[in-house]
């Protein structure tokens, strides 16, 4: 009887240490390539991580149209739709792996740019004004199987003049 009470008992542990975990809110995740649905930044040097999907269409997404790729990114801290979040718009001509793109460089295209949203629903962008740009970087994009991967850094101004700093910024999307 003792025998299968310890049998039981450790059969609970390996099945509750087996559970998938959720990402731990004050780490960054890994910067990852296998649509891990993963994505993270320092916001002014403080670790903030997406752990909701999207709120409304269209979500992450990327499409090819002719020789341009627009990419769409849709990373929320929460599910509410004006607050705590980062979006990236991006149209790139000729897209290369592993290559950097400018962010809000484009003047032929206002579809280039990155909002950052805090969680009193003040928006952060680099559309403002040219002084405030950032860097995206494509390193995977699987149009087969859905999935977005890069890197990301910007900096933001709102309408007050206030600046936010998004560095070390990773994502790991599928398309929602």
């Amino acid at each position: 009887m003792k025998n299968l009470f310890l049998l039981s008992l450790l059969t609970i542990g390996l099945f509750t240490a087996c559970k998938d975990r959720e990402p731990d809110p004050n780490v960054l995740p890994q910067a990852t390539q296998s649509g891990k649905n993963t994505a993270g930044a320092l916001v002014d040097g403080k670790v903030w991580v997406a752990t909701t999907e999207f709120v409304y269409p269209p979500g992450t997404v990327c499409e090819n149209f002719g020789n341009k790729t627009k990419i769409v990114l849709d990373l929320r801290k929460i599910k509410n739709m004006g607050r705590n979040s980062i979006d990236i718009k991006i149209i790139i001509e000729n897209l290369e792996l592993n290559k950097t793109y400018e962010l809000n460089q484009n003047p032929v295209s206002d579809f280039n740019y990155a909002i950052y949203t805090n969680n009193e629903g003040i928006s952060y962008s680099t559309q403002l004004t040219s002084d405030y740009t950032g860097k995206i970087k494509i390193t995977r994009i699987d149009l087969q199987n859905q999935i977005v991967s890069g890197t990301f850094e910007f900096k933001a101004i709102d309408h007050n003049g206030n600046v936010v700093n998004i560095t070390d910024g990773r994502f790991d999307k599928k398309f929602d």
